[in-house]
């Protein structure tokens, strides 16, 4: 049964954790790799699903993981054991779709799901976790018994009517803010976008409150250069 944290979720992402020994097929052994071999406090993952289907808990759900270099706030990780991805069984896929449907439910379908692959220079996770999952463009979960939260499309690129957006909106309107902010624009308002909104918003004397709203959008419609804080 999945209790939902106290902290903001708005993305979960998967993970394989690259091996097929029988013997790393626990969530202790990743956390003896992640405390002992990376030098962190613990598992970089909440969840940890075994060959055989059986689901480990791994980090305290109220902390952030550790688990999507840059993109851990705001998220839940998931990890599958396994690496190659003919190895990967029916069982793990099944406890993973069951766990995806209750974290989706318990956030009224406002949470998006993807794999680490999305967000890093990697290939994890191995296997076809959109089609597992049914996901759609924006990560939406398309599994039987999954609710889901309505898509912001455009209306005309009329500041007035345009949809107010924030942190956990999806659809067409989110990627036309995130083109016009020149940040990757997947159409899911996550924190690298809200970083963007915010800094938008105090460069151009709008209240930094990272939602999109008329006079954002107004701003935004009519801006001719997006200035970004250097990388240090």
């Amino acid at each position: 049964m999945f209790n939902k944290p106290n902290r903001k979720v708005d993305r979960v992402f998967i993970h394989c954790s690259a091996s097929d020994v029988p013997a790393h097929d626990n969530a202790a052994t990743i956390r003896d790799w992640h405390v002992n071999g990376n030098g962190w406090n613990d598992i970089g993952y909440h969840y940890f699903i075994r060959k055989s289907g059986q689901l480990e808990d791994g980090r305290d759900l109220e902390k952030t993981p550790a688990a999507q270099g840059g993109n851990n706030r705001a998220t839940i990780a998931i990890c599958l054991h396994g690496l190659d991805e003919h190895k990967f069984t029916q069982a793990q896929f099944d406890k993973l779709r069951g766990l995806a449907v209750e974290i989706n439910n318990a956030y009224a379908g406002a949470v998006t799901f993807h794999g680490h692959r999305e967000v890093a220079a990697k290939a994890c996770p191995v296997f076809d976790y959109k089609t597992v999952l049914q996901l759609d463009a924006f990560g939406r979960l398309g599994l039987a018994g999954a609710v889901n939260t309505p898509l912001q499309s455009e209306t005309g690129r009329n500041p007035v009517t345009m949809p107010v957006l924030r942190q956990g909106s999806r659809g067409p309107s989110v990627a036309l803010a995130q083109k016009l902010l020149m940040v990757k624009d997947d159409g899911v308002f996550g924190p690298r976008t809200d970083d963007a909104v915010r800094g938008f918003q105090s460069d151009n004397g709008l209240g930094r409150d990272g939602v999109i709203g008329k006079n954002t959008w107004r701003k935004l419609f009519h801006n001719t250069r997006v200035v970004h804080d250097e990388v240090q």
